[in-house]
């Protein structure tokens, strides 16, 4: 699978912009899948195997864009530097070179899911939310997915919520040399800005997995001005909450919390909101878990498990990709990690 990914890894595919890479995957597949049926929306493909009748249906998921520019490959000892390495082409390849290598000794029926537009986008332009609005049939044929986000080859269940609030806390712009003319903005928050920091992350326990809601101001600004007081200041605040939460309670929870500080001429408004992604438990889930036996691990952030599960679609975040290194701009996947993924991988689908 190493010559496969450093394939895919020269050819640039930064967000919007997937379509050479998209090429390289179709015609890889006219040549390596025998019978495979490319479905193609918005540079985004379903690649599926002949049916085999009364069998589960399995899907590997991956998305085709990256975010490091891009740079030459390169290897150092048993580092593999290239963009998207970790995050996450690195399960691509591997998905790609077990389903080439066992497409007849595969029990369940396979589907590759390589997708557009996953990287920093809203979800109404994500590539797999695309697909879902254009055949929201197909995915109710679907018994199990595997996301192969980075995990450090553990099993990653569920996702977090995330969550957006502004904050806006009105004060009276003045003139800096006279500032009992007005009221500045700023210090009216500083009381929430001290709440928030004093906020301790708050643990859920979910498929015997430790989630956290996390509640924290990411950005901030105020009204400009070298001499002049701020008449506003405003934040942004990012509330990941674990998948015991839905997205009305998430909401209530966090701007209930907000509100009952009653810091004056405070607002709070919704910006966005992704769902958190649900643990879907089935006899197939559970028997592709301990197939794989690998660590188990709460997924502390957010991946499309939540668009899926939100489907009803058990699924589940696995990937030989280092978390450390997902979006760095010199970003590495280690080639032995790769190989190991290669070989539970190919355990699970010619066990399922």
């Amino acid at each position: 699978m190493l010559p496969l990914l450093e394939q895919l890894l020269t050819i640039p595919s930064p967000t919007f912009h997937e379509q050479e890479k998209v090429k390289f995957l179709r015609d890889w597949t006219g040549k390596n899948l025998r019978g495979a049926e490319i479905l193609e929306h918005k540079d985004s493909l379903i690649i599926s195997l002949p049916k085999k009748a009364g069998r589960p249906h399995v899907v590997l998921v991956g998305h085709s864009d990256v975010v490091p520019a891009w740079f030459p490959v390169r290897h150092e000892g048993d580092r593999l530097h290239g963009p998207g390495g970790s995050d996450m082409l690195g399960a691509v390849a591997a998905f790609m070179d077990v389903v080439a290598q066992h497409q007849d000794a595969i029990g369940c029926n396979i589907s590759l899911l390589i997708y557009s537009r996953e990287e920093g986008t809203p979800i109404h332009d994500n590539g797999l939310y695309d697909l879902i609005q254009f055949m929201p049939e197909w995915f109710k044929t679907v018994d199990l997915a595997v996301v192969g986000e980075p995990t450090d080859n553990t099993v990653q269940i569920g996702c977090c919520g995330s969550l957006h609030l502004r904050v806006k806390v009105k004060g009276l712009a003045c003139h800096s040399a006279r500032p009992w003319n007005g009221s500045n903005a700023l210090y009216k928050a500083l009381p929430f800005i001290q709440a928030m920091s004093e906020l301790a992350p708050v643990k859920h326990r979910v498929f015997g997995c430790d989630f956290f809601d996390v509640l924290q101001i990411t950005e901030e600004r105020c009204e400009p001005g070298r001499t002049s007081l701020p008449g506003w200041w405003e934040a942004n605040v990012n509330f990941r909450y674990a998948p015991v939460r839905g997205p009305q309670e998430a909401f209530d929870h966090a701007t209930g919390f907000i509100n009952g500080l009653k810091v004056p001429d405070l607002e709070v408004s919704l910006i966005d909101d992704a769902p958190s992604g649900k643990v879907i438990e089935t006899p197939l889930f559970t028997r592709a878990v301990e197939l794989l036996a690998a660590p188990v691990e709460a997924k502390q952030a957010w991946t499309d498990v939540a668009q899926l599960s939100a489907l009803g679609v058990p699924c589940f975040n696995f990937g030989p990709g280092l978390t450390s290194q997902a979006h760095k701009a010199d970003e590495f996947i280690l080639k032995s990690d790769c190989l190991k993924y290669r070989v539970l991988l190919e355990k699970l689908l010619l066990s399922l």
